[in-house]
């Protein structure tokens, strides 16, 4: 009997003592949190853009000016601050250049090459890393060539010098002629590879990244610019209306289109014309005039990840605070 009575005398002691220890909701909530366990705080992104040779003086002041619109875009409209944008240019500046190509480095092979070597240092696993690449190329029926400054560059040794690259966020923008072929060797889960041309000999002059840059930089009506009606802005959206002037502006020359952009953003190397269920029939499209656009959803399909990757800071439009 006296066993049994310090037996439960035991039990209830430990009973208080647990009960004395526990901290109550009030206490839990003002005690401080364990650094570790802090949210961790959004990226930065980071940019790199590279022109190739320019080949003449037009297109060295057609490009300087596309570089330093696109720039301007990005640092505006984006939010993203100049010093987390490089530039690297195929020419030597001249006076007349503006002051971002005179600060520029120049696009060889060996610069690039460092640049992006500098990059990955910089980088951390939840910054975001956005590659712009303009300019000529050429295409051999096997490789399409970046057309650099000394040695060329293929598009294999261009996907290998990011092949690895951790950051929470990775879009790259082929602009060139014979883009679509950097698809394949890019490709990768979550990255969003957006070339100016399909996988074939696609390879006229591309008026793509001049498209782009206005699309960054020129007031374009909200309802115009959120092609998926969902009140955000993203990169899918930016895909879209680019898109949407790239078409237009061959149809109002009537000219034929020899360009024609893909996107691939699941990982499988195959890039897909999504702009096809929004574009007009004249433009190209599926979209017949007094019909609801009607867009074909694939689950795992391209343009999901594009369409979670928003455009922080840009303002479209008198209209954009209604976003």
């Amino acid at each position: 009997m006296i066993r049994r009575q310090c037996l439960l005398f035991m039990a209830l002691s430990c009973v208080a003592c647990l009960s004395w220890s526990r901290p109550t909701d009030a206490q839990e909530a003002s005690a401080p949190r364990d650094a570790t366990a802090k949210t961790a705080e959004p990226g930065t992104r980071r940019v790199l853009i590279v022109c190739g040779l320019s080949g003449d003086e037009p297109h060295h002041t057609l490009f300087a000016e596309t570089l330093v619109k696109l720039q301007a875009g990005l640092s505006a409209r984006m939010g993203i601050a100049s010093d987390n944008i490089r530039l690297l240019f195929g020419d030597e500046p001249n006076d007349a250049d503006p002051r971002e190509i005179q600060d520029a480095g120049l696009s060889t092979r060996e610069d690039l090459e460092k640049a992006v070597a500098e990059m990955r240092q910089t980088l951390s696993p939840h910054d975001s890393l956005w590659v712009f690449v303009l300019g000529h190329s050429h295409y051999d029926g096997t490789h399409t060539w970046l057309n650099l400054p000394g040695p060329d560059l293929h598009e294999g040794d261009f996907a290998k010098l990011f092949q690895g690259v951790e950051a929470a966020e990775q879009v790259y923008v082929i602009a060139t002629p014979a883009s679509g072929f950097f698809i394949k060797p890019l490709s990768a889960k979550g990255r969003v590879i957006i070339s100016a041309t399909e996988a074939d000999w696609e390879t006229n002059e591309t008026e793509f990244p001049l498209q782009l840059a206005a699309a960054l930089t020129e007031e374009i009506p909200l309802k115009e610019f959120d092609a998926d009606s969902d009140g955000m802005l993203t990169l899918f959206d930016l895909y879209i209306t680019l898109n949407r002037r790239l078409a237009q502006s061959y149809l109002d020359r009537q000219f034929l289109a020899t360009e024609h952009p893909l996107l691939d953003d699941n990982g499988d190397g195959r890039g897909s014309d999504l702009q096809i269920d929004y574009l007009t029939e004249d433009q190209g499209g599926r979209v017949r005039p007094g019909r609801a656009l009607k867009v074909a959803y694939r689950p795992g399909g391209d343009g999901e990840l594009a369409k979670t990757i928003r455009l922080r800071d840009l303002e479209i439009g008198a209209d954009a605070t209604n976003r």
